[in-house]
This record gives C-alpha cells, structure tokens and sequence, in this order.
C-alpha cells in the first residue's frame, strides 16, 4: 500500500510541476489586458481579441484552437488577433495561448472563449432530383472543386494584408444569409456558407480589403469564383461572376475592382455569393463587417 502512495504522490508532483521551458501561468506575468470582442461565440462566428504586453516582456506567438496565428498591431499600440468557430464546432471552451519570453524564460499565458449553440433560420424547398444529386463524374468534379477551395483557405500565411476599414463587395440588400439551414426535399444540405449579395449582370465587384489572389477557378456550383487572402488565416470567396478581372498570385487593394457579377455556375438568376474564411472555418460575412467593417451600418435584407 505505501509503495502505491509513494507512486501516486511522485505522478502527481511529476503533472503539476511545470516543464524546464516553460514558466507556470500567472496573471502578472506578461498581458496587461486582453478583451474579446465578443467574449462568446455562436456557432460561424469572429471575435476580436485585444491585448497589450508589458514592458519587458516580449510576444513569441499566438495560438488557438492549436492554430498558431498572427496577431497585427493597432494605431494605439494595442496588439490584436482575430479568431472564429465554424458552423459545425460543438459547444466547449477554446485556449487562445499567449507564448512570451520574460527575462529569458518562455511563458505561456492562456485566456478561454466559450463557443456555444447558435440557431440560424431554415428554408424547406421542393426542387427535382437532379438538383439534388449528381451523376459520378459531376460528382467528382464538385468534389474537386470543394477540395481546391478548401486547400487554399487552409493555408494560414504569417503576413497580414489587411488594414482597418473593410467594405462590402457590392452595397446592396442581402437576399440569403449566413448559416441558412436548406432542405430539398425534406433531406438536409449544408448550411450556407457565405451571404447571397443582390446584384445584376455585370455589376463591378470590389475586393473589400488589400490582399492576393490565390484561387481563380471555374467551378460547377459556384461558377467563375475568384478567393482572396488578406493574410493571418482569412480569406474572402466571391462566386458566379460573370467575368474575372484578376488573375492568381496577384496583389489586390480594398476597393479594387475583382470582376463582375453574374450567374455562372448552378444558380438561377445573377447576385454575388460572397463568403469569408477564417483559420479554415467559414465564418459569418456580416460579422466581420460589423467587427472591422469601415461602414458599420448593417445592409438591408429581403
């Protein structure tokens, strides 16, 4: 018995010590602050996390959800991090991870946001067969496409492009929002990934901040669709133009004008569908615009 006391008291003194690299947490160690904005995410959603270091101390790296991400400096001073859930994330608490070096010693300070439910609105329609189910090689094609999107958007580039002040693609009213939850036929598809933008044939389509283009593919679904990375882990989609004004690898400025808008690819009549990705996880449009939007004022909706 007393052997198996003495083994238990050295494996709990073993967990609790910290590691050779690695100072233990305290609250006046290194961040003088940090503010979450908002501090609870709903499913699909963005937060705005705000922090200053203290004197003597030095930032290292950011992590979340076990994603390292690059954190950008205000005008003030102020240090800051965007972050956000997908639409698929289960309610729990995610580590944002704050890694400093302090008097030559690593230390890892971590802060928690709550992610929980969110109930976005459903839309049941009666559509035939064929829109609903592919033969093989369409299939594959779709498939294709998805992955293509998907391998971009994963790819979380250190730089950060973007400056405050985004504006929207096209300034119109809203005809489908994020995170609607479609069925046909009665069978559930994916909830939508982005917002449907009102907008004609050929309506000029802005690029709503600085970034690169790093996708431009004639897609099945989503027809001509142009991807953007403004660096730090988001991107911007912008799908059924009509015609693409840009081409892959090339710097783009908010505003710049990316293509026009259309109906190509499976849709039935001409409006913008623009999403936005955010450390892989599509994440709500709108709320990036009302976070970091140059004109708060939310659009119209039909």
């Amino acid at each position: 018995m007393k052997y198996l006391i003495c083994f238990l008291s050295l494996f709990l003194f073993s967990f609790f010590i910290p590691s050779s690299n690695y100072a233990a947490f305290s609250d006046e160690d290194c961040l003088s602050f940090i503010k979450p904005d908002p501090s609870v995410l709903g499913q699909g959603e963005i937060s705005k996390v705000e922090f200053r270091i203290k004197e003597g101390c030095l930032l290292k790296r950011v992590s979340f959800d076990s994603l390292s991400v690059p954190f950008k400096e205000e005008k003030d001073g102020t240090l800051m991090v965007l972050v956000g859930v997908g639409l698929k994330e289960k309610p729990c608490k995610k580590k944002i991870v704050f890694h400093l070096l302090k008097d030559g010693i690593h230390i890892k300070e971590t802060r928690y946001i709550r992610v929980k439910k969110k109930r976005y609105r459903a839309e049941y329609l009666k559509v035939k067969k064929k829109m609903v189910s592919f033969p093989p090689n369409i299939l594959k094609r779709v498939l294709d496409d998805q992955q293509a999107i998907r391998t971009v958007c994963g790819n979380i580039r250190p730089v950060i492009f973007w400056k405050e002040g985004f504006v929207w693609p096209v300034r119109s009213k809203i005809l489908s929002p994020f995170g609607l939850r479609r069925y046909f036929n009665g069978k559930p598809r994916s909830p939508h990934s982005g917002v449907d933008l009102r907008a004609r044939s050929n309506t000029p389509i802005r690029s709503p901040n600085d970034g690169m283009v790093v996708l431009v593919r004639d897609c099945y679904l989503s027809g001509k669709t142009v991807v953007i990375d403004h660096g730090g882990g988001l991107f911007t989609l912008y799908a059924h133009l009509s015609r693409v004004n840009v081409k892959r690898g090339q710097m783009v400025e908010r505003g710049q004008i990316i293509g026009l808008s259309g109906a190509s690819g499976r849709v039935t009549g001409p409006h913008l569908h623009w999403g936005v990705s955010l450390l892989g996880k599509r994440v709500d449009p709108e709320m990036l615009m009302r976070l970091l939007g140059a004109d708060s004022n939310p659009l119209p909706k039909i």
